[in-house]
């Protein structure tokens, strides 16, 4: 048998890594495609990979949904808020760079910090402060480029101007108030069937739309042509989500997401290695991230 604490470290760790995967392999499926098409097949893909899993666990625990009722209303909650992240997400994704967007979205842990505070998980700190001003300096490192001046350097705008920027601060954003919410039902839910539920919207959204719109052919095209990369991208990233209800059973949103932000390290590589992104200084925007994760999870 595992530690108490041992399983909560392996949960923060196999996110981790699944999320250094996921961010490229997104980008990989949904490049030149219909983004609402992409972000359907891969969640799409990642709920089927979980139902054996879900069957699994139900035929050996007879009550393992036993107590459905308690947290389904919460499943639903953040079922529809991670329907508008994951749109914006994908999107964001599939028109912009992995290593500049991968650090963009560890913004997110600010706003997880934030509501922290105000629901009275989390009060000021020093080491957390200085996290959070680690994380906007590896924003503005984002901007480096030959030729700027240090009032461009120094401009976030120029940043928020790139490809997908803008999405990738929504879907941050969406993705610290969803976090708060699958909080709340850590305790009392199964990971894996509360997984399945949440991102279920996000589906059945996309292939009502795709249909109304006369697109479905695109769906079913997009999923023969990239059939791997959807399996292998919808692992990672689905038991990424798994892993995370797993870890909040034993941290903070706060503490869960920033540890998790080693993952852009992988991310950026990936990115300059499989799309052959300019990193300029984005290594070093990426590593103020990680930086910051430890200051806050210090704190």
């Amino acid at each position: 048998m595992l530690a108490t604490g041992t399983i909560g470290l392996l949960a923060l760790l196999g996110r981790t890594v699944g999320l250094g995967l996921e961010r490229p392999l997104i980008k990989m499926l949904g490049r030149d495609r219909n983004s609402v098409a992409a972000t359907t097949v891969y969640f799409g893909t990642g709920e089927i990979l979980l139902l054996p899993l879900i069957a699994w666990q139900w035929l050996s625990d007879p009550t393992y949904a036993s107590g459905i009722g308690q947290w389904l209303p919460v499943a639903l909650l953040a079922g529809v808020i991670y329907t508008i992240s994951f749109q914006v997400y994908v999107h964001a994704l599939s028109i912009g760079e992995v290593s500049l967007l991968a650090p963009l979205y560890s913004t997110m842990f600010i706003w997880l910090y934030a509501m922290d505070i105000i629901f009275g998980d989390a009060k000021f700190g020093l080491l957390p402060m200085l996290g959070i001003a680690a994380v906007t300096l590896g924003v503005i490192f984002l901007n480096i480029e030959p030729g700027r001046s240090i009032p461009e350097i120094l401009n976030p705008l120029n940043v928020i101007r790139q490809p997908g920027a803008i999405p990738m601060l929504i879907y941050s954003f969406g993705l610290a108030l969803g976090r708060m919410v699958d909080k709340s039902a850590a305790a009392a839910a199964p990971p894996v069937l509360y997984a399945f539920i949440a991102n279920a919207p996000c589906v059945i959204f996309g292939i009502i739309y795709l249909a109304w719109m006369g697109k479905a052919d695109k769906l079913v095209s997009l999923g023969r042509e990239r059939f791997w990369i959807a399996v292998i991208g919808s692992f990672a990233g689905m038991y990424a989500y798994v892993l995370m209800l797993v870890a909040l059973d034993y941290y903070n949103p706060s503490t869960v997401e920033p540890v998790t932000q080693l993952s852009v390290l992988i991310a950026v590589g990936l990115g300059a290695w499989w799309f052959k992104e300019p990193l300029r200084a984005r290594w070093l925007a990426a590593l103020l991230v990680v930086i910051g994760a430890v200051l806050l999870l210090a704190g």
